[in-house]
This record gives C-alpha cells, structure tokens and sequence, in this order.
C-alpha cells in the first residue's frame, strides 16, 4: 500500500519507517505502526494519508501521491497495475523529473 508521510520528518515505530514523501509498505506492518500511541495521534491528526490495497483511490489522490514520491523504482512499480491514463502520465512525469533534473 501506498503512505504518504505528509511530515518533515522520518518516523519510525515497530520495525517500520516513513521517511517523508510516499512510501509504499506492507498494509500490515503499517497497521502494526499505527499501534505506537505516537503514530495513532498522528494518523488521527492527518499525517498520513493512504489507501487501502483492497480499495483502489481516485486518480486525483493517486497523483497526489505520485508527485510526493521520490523512489523511481516504486513509480515503475506502480505503472504495472495502473491503467488510468492521467496517473500514467503523471508517474511518468515524475520519474522524468527525478531521473532528469533541470540544471
């Protein structure tokens, strides 16, 4: 599943960390990370935002997500079970600005 750590800074709590951005984790590592007191109030408070893997999100907070991410293989990843042509096109805008950089 997809988290996106809306923060700016990395949190860590029962084996998993969120760095800042979106994060794509196992759904069930990330309900044992939201049974430390800390990240529970910070989920509540809407530090993070997610799906769940058995629902699949609009493409507008699909490419929301997308534009937070910085892991170019997950955006790869991501292509293969995406077939909205506005998020494809946004995980292939984003993997073109972290693979190419403007000077």
């Amino acid at each position: 599943m997809l988290i996106q750590n809306k923060g700016n800074h990395s949190y860590q709590a029962n084996g998993l960390t969120l760095v800042p951005g979106t994060n794509k984790v196992d759904e069930k590592d990330f309900e044992r990370f939201l049974t430390h007191p800390l990240m529970n109030h910070l989920d509540i408070k809407g530090e993070f935002v997610y799906d769940s893997e058995k629902t699949k999100p609009s493409a507008k907070d699909r490419i929301a997500m997308i534009e937070d991410a910085f892991d170019v293989d997950m955006l790869e990843a991501l292509k293969a079970d995406e077939d909205r042509k506005t998020v494809l096109d946004a995980i292939n805008k984003r993997i073109e600005e972290l693979t190419n950089p403007e000077e």
